[in-house]
């Protein structure tokens, strides 16, 4: 007989993408899953489960995420937010497990205050008594000021929800669960033999190819460099025109996603040999890709990893310094460090590209991702946490 299964997600595609196919499965499994999605998430996550919407405030103010002083105030609001819509979906129907992506606190707290079985979801990097991303990689800008008012807010919030007295405003902060999902394999994960059987690291769940109307032009495109900043960085317009000038120069092609912020003609002139998208169908573009040019996304960095695509990571935050560092350690890639130009992105492109030895350890490593149970370890992570 199937349970149920309340997954309590953040508005940000790094974070949804890697657990879809996951809860696909536990559907095609029999159980019934719901999922917390925002006005520009619920037409996607509805394709695979049923929603519990909510308005979200990340979603509504996604340019506060590039500032990093703003992300925890932020993460409050959400967690308020998204608290709410989630007690009122246990009210309707109790879940047998809550599974709760690392930033979606709501889903943690609210498992502690109805005693409901929690699985943490973590498509970044986890940390524990070994490793820390926020003090090895420096992931935010806090001050003691500013940590002492957001302390004195999370403490404030955890009152009205009568859980001062289980959870320290500290907790909220930095957590994890009795089982976590880490949606990645461990070789990836800093310090990765020093975590034990709380957390289990699977295959990633790589979302499927779009077979997008640009697929013409993909297939013709050759060699063809992918560049992408992600979601939120996005707004650095000397980086596009640098790694089009750059790819142009070796007379690659270039696919480029350019995001909200910029647009095709800011970048200017260009050849037939450009295409340039607000938003690719970046598994089509990966796919036909000769190398991809990227701020270092785990999420984006795995899914050109599992199409044996080398990645040049140019990190914007912290975390994404880790990525390219794990990378670079695993000989599947390269770190780029800003400012370059177009001619120096020219050469480190052309060194990938001639690199055998690289070239035979992506595609080791990226069959072993495609061959991998990633749906199926997921779900058996999430099915070992029912009650019995």
């Amino acid at each position: 007989m199937g349970r149920q299964v309340l997954f309590a997600s953040v508005p940000a595609w790094g974070h949804v993408y890697p657990v879809l196919a996951g809860l696909a499965e536990l559907v095609r499994r029999g159980h019934r899953v719901r999922c917390l999605a925002s006005g520009s998430f619920a037409a996607e996550v509805g394709k695979v489960v049923e929603v519990v919407p909510y308005e979200s405030p990340m979603d509504s103010a996604r340019a506060e995420l590039a500032d990093m002083g703003k992300v925890l105030p932020l993460l409050l609001e959400e967690t308020r937010a998204s608290y709410a819509e989630l007690e009122r979906a246990v009210g309707e129907r109790r879940p047998d497990v809550l599974v709760s992506d690392v930033l979606a606190t709501s889903g943690w707290l609210l498992g502690r205050a109805r005693g409901i079985p929690v699985v943490r979801t973590w498509p970044v990097f986890a940390s524990n008594s070994e490793f820390s991303l926020h003090q090895d990689y420096q992931s935010r800008k806090d001050t003691d000021e500013s940590m002492s008012a957001f302390f004195g807010a999370v403490a404030s919030f955890l009152r009205e929800i009568g859980l001062e007295s289980e959870v320290s405003p500290e907790e909220f902060f930095d957590n994890e669960a009795e089982r976590n999902i880490a949606l990645f394999p461990r070789e990836i994960q800093p310090r990765g033999e020093t975590f034990g059987s709380r957390f289990t690291f699977i295959t990633p769940c790589v979302r499927p190819a779009e077979q997008s109307p640009e697929l013409a032009w993909l297939r013709e495109a050759k060699p063809l460099a992918v560049v992408s900043l992600g979601t939120v960085f996005t707004d650095n317009l000397d980086f596009f025109r640098t790694c089009v000038e750059g790819a142009d120069r070796l007379g690659w092609h270039t696919a480029a996603a350019l995001g909200a912020k910029i647009s095709p003609a800011d970048v200017g002139p260009v050849s037939d040999r450009v295409l340039l998208r607000a938003k690719l169908p970046m598994i089509d573009t990966l796919r036909h890709a000769s190398a991809a040019i990227t701020h270092g996304g785990l999420t984006s960095t795995l899914e050109a990893l599992a199409q044996g695509v080398p990645v040049l990571i140019a990190p914007q935050i912290g975390e994404q310094r880790g990525v390219a560092d794990r990378v670079e350690a695993l000989g599947l890639g390269v770190r780029l460090h800003e400012p370059f130009t177009p001619d120096q992105l020219a050469d480190v492109l052309k060194q990938v590209a001639d690199d055998t030895a690289m070239a035979e350890r992506l595609a080791r490593f990226s069959q072993r991702l495609r061959n991998g149970r990633g749906p199926d370890e997921f779900a058996d992570a999430v099915e070992a946490a029912f009650p019995a």
